[in-house]
């Protein structure tokens, strides 16, 4: 599967929601709906994990500047 065929609904609502991502949110896109729930756990705790690494490493180069 390449980039073009992920589906992004990226709006406001997605950008400042206060909650995380569920497992029915991540089962309910095309890619993941094989996926078991163990696997959308670890789906919804590697996202997690990027978007600390992601922010974390903006905080870095801010601190240099």
């Amino acid at each position: 599967m390449n980039v073009m065929d992920m589906e992004f609904d990226l709006n406001i609502e997605t950008i400042v929601r206060q909650h995380d991502l569920t497992i029915e949110e991540v089962l309910s896109k095309k890619m993941f709906s094989n996926f078991t729930e163990d696997q959308a756990k670890d789906v919804i705790l590697t996202i997690k994990k990027m978007s600390i690494i992601i922010f974390n490493a903006c905080e870095k180069m801010e601190q240099k500047t």
